[in-house]
This record gives C-alpha cells, structure tokens and sequence, in this order.
C-alpha cells in the first residue's frame, strides 16, 4: 500500500504531460517561409501590332505605243534608271516613212496658200491671193452695178440690160464668197496634215520606250544635275526579247519598274485601336532578312472608315529605303509606336487567380496581407496590375499553398 502511494504522483505527472506539449506547441506556430519580389514602375511603349506587304511608292508596268520589232533594249532586271531613260527602241524604218509622207502633205497644201512654217499660224484669209483676186473682181461689178436701180427706175434702161448687170454684180459676190470659203478650206485642210504629221512623228517618237518622269522632276534634274538626285527607278521585269515583235493592242506590258526609296506598307488594324493610330506616328518595320533590327518608318495615311465585315481600318506606312536593304514585295512585322505609360507591375509568379479572382499577397510587417487586383498587359517578365497596395511593401512570389490573409510569414 506504501509502494502505491509513492508511485501515485508520478502516474498524475505523466498523465498531464501531453496535454501542456500540444497547448505550448499551440501557442508558438512558426511563420510560413515565403520568397518576395518588390513591385516596380516601369516605362511602356504602346505599339499596334500587325503585319503588310511591303510595296514600291510606284509600280509602273509599261507597254508600247506602237507596232513593230525590238531592235534594242538598254536595260534588265535590277538595273537602276533614271526618268527619261530609254529603256528599248522598236524599228523605225515604217514609222520614218509615215512622217516624210504626212510631211509632204503637209506642205503640199502649204504651198497651195503660199504659206511658210512661219506664217503657218497667221493665216489671214483676206491675204489670199485667190481672195484678193475674186475681191477686186467684186468691187469692181459693185461699182459697176451701183447706177443700175436708178436708171431702170427712170426707164433710162431696158429691164434686160438691168438683168444683165445685175447677173454679173452677183456672180462677182457669190465668187468672192467662194473664195473666202475655198481659202479656209484650204487652210483647214492644212491643219489636218499639220495634225497628221504631229501623230506620225510622236508614233515616231512612242519607237522609243522611256521610263516616266514624275511631276517636276524636269524642273529638279535641271537644278541639281542628273547624278544628284536619288529619284531612279529599278527594273522589277523584262518581258521582251530584242528582234521579238510587239503589238500595241491589245495591250501587252514589255517593262515593269518600281521606285524602291521610298516603301509602302499597308496594314489592316483591329477597330479597337482606332483612337491610338494617327498620322505622323513612328513606325519600326522588321523583315526576316535582318532579324530583329527595326527599319525607322511613319504613319502616312490613315483609312477614315471600318470595314464592317472584320472590324478593322486600314494604315499606310511610308518606309524610307534610300539604301535599298528592303525589296518591295517582301513581308514584313509591324509595330506601330505609341505613347509611353508608366505602369505598376509584379513578375508573373506573384499573381494569385482562383474562380476568376486576382489577387496579391503583399509582405506586410511579419504578416501576408490579400490585395485584389485587376490584370492589365501581360509580358513574359512582368504584369502589369492595378490595385490599392500599401507603401514600400514587397509582393510574395512562393508559398500561396499555405499563406491566407494575415498569415504570420518569414521571408527565406
């Protein structure tokens, strides 16, 4: 009974024991270890992403005016050409003939009126000789004629003798009428071999195919000399061969030219972006061939209206290529230059979503403090987020499977 009563307050100590361990261990739960990331500002570029066809500002296919045999042709596939450069001739020997016979004509009729290529454009009917001559002739049965009413009035003649006088005072006019008459058709006659002649020598002319001459460049080349200017064309396609015959209808396209210094690109822009495009706006091009280096360009023209079938508008950009590194016809990416935005933004890690729901935990103090937020843009590094987040506070980037809003927390 002794040996019980010694043993009795041990077997009381070993039955609390457990129950003062789970009550200390209560008590002192460590903090969750969690990893954090502090929340940046940085600057944005907006861009307008898309993708076009880069194309020559002109694209020109060129076609004969005239029938006839190639004889020669100066130019091939990318060869550069200056405007009034002449690209082949046809054979002139038929359309050399037109021009010396409409040029006969011409002064056949000429002589006719004894005219001259100086006076040509002066044409006085009334210096005729023709009409000077059936004018005089006139005058002179009007003076004639001119006593004739009175002295048949005063029975001083007889009425076949006023008849007579009066025959020969109208056949005088009705002459020198004709004459006017015949002298201005002559004279138009003239002007259609002038005419005729002025088409046999510019079909003359059409033997030679030359590349345009945009507006002023006459005026320009003139000032600056013909090496200066950078204004040339290239050769994009040759479609004849030199002896091949050539028709002028139908219309058969024997050169094709683009001017490559200056690029159009035209891209189609979802509507969403309507007020963030505008005219003047930087523009960097990339193509394949140069990897990720940009091509400086600018918005030209902007489309004033959606197309309502997809919702989108249309933008011309004029890419500058004065070193002639992009080829028009090739593709190319797009990203049309905004403005800069100063943007609040965690690493993607830190952003916590659940039933639709956004949000961060932000390292308050020893404490995870739950912040909703709303997503903005999405880059691979960062995301932008929009929020109310206390000052100077870090966001946590690991340990969301255990941390609620006020969980205790250590940063590892």
């Amino acid at each position: 009974m002794r040996r019980w009563l010694m043993l009795l307050p041990l077997i009381l100590l070993t039955g609390c024991s457990p129950k003062s361990a789970v009550s200390t261990a209560t008590k002192e739960v460590p903090p969750i270890p969690i990893t954090v990331a502090p929340i940046e500002v940085r600057s944005y570029q907006q861009r307008v992403l898309g993708t076009g066809t880069l194309n020559g500002t002109e694209d020109v296919p060129l076609a004969l005016k005239v029938d006839g045999r190639i004889r020669a042709i100066y130019y091939d596939v990318g060869d550069m050409a200056l405007p009034g450069a002449v690209l082949l001739e046809v054979d002139t020997v038929d359309l050399k003939l037109g021009v010396a016979e409409a040029q006969a004509a011409l002064d056949t009729e000429m002589r006719a009126l004894n005219l001259t290529k100086e006076t040509f454009d002066h044409f006085d009917v009334n210096a005729n000789d023709a009409v000077i001559i059936a004018k005089i002739n006139f005058v002179k049965a009007e003076k004639t004629f001119e006593p004739f009413p009175k002295l048949q009035a005063s029975k001083a003649i007889s009425d076949f003798e006023y008849l007579q006088m009066k025959l020969d005072y109208d056949v005088a006019k009705a002459r020198n009428r004709d004459a006017i008459s015949g002298a201005n058709a002559a004279y138009a006659r003239a002007k259609q071999r002038q005419v005729a002649l002025a088409i046999a020598e510019q079909r003359l002319g059409d033997a030679e195919l030359r590349v345009p001459e945009p507006a002023g460049w006459v005026a320009w080349a003139a000032l600056l000399g013909p090496s200066a200017p950078p204004l040339r064309y290239s050769v994009a396609q040759r479609m004849v061969s030199t002896g091949e015959r050539v028709q002028s209808l139908p219309i058969t396209n024997v050169f094709r030219l683009v001017m490559p210094y200056l690029l159009k690109l035209r891209v189609t822009v979802p509507e969403r972006h309507a007020a963030e495009v505008r005219v003047g706006q930087p523009v960097e091009v990339r193509v394949d061939a140069y990897g990720d280096k940009p091509f400086a360009a600018r918005v030209a023209r902007v489309n004033p209206t959606i197309d309502p079938l997809n919702r989108t508008f249309q933008v011309e950009v004029e890419v500058p290529n004065l070193a002639g590194k992009l080829k028009p016809g090739g593709f190319a990416q797009v990203s049309i230059l905004g403005d800069e935005l100063k943007l609040v933004t965690i690493p993607p890690q830190a952003l916590v979503s659940f039933a639709g729901v956004n949000k961060v935990f932000m390292h308050v103090g020893d404490h995870a403090q739950a912040v909703p937020v709303e997503v903005g843009i999405r880059e691979k590094d960062w995301i932008e987020v929009k929020g109310t987040f206390p000052p100077g506070a870090p966001v946590l980037t690991s340990g969301f499977s255990q941390v609620v809003d006020g969980s205790k927390v250590a940063v590892r």
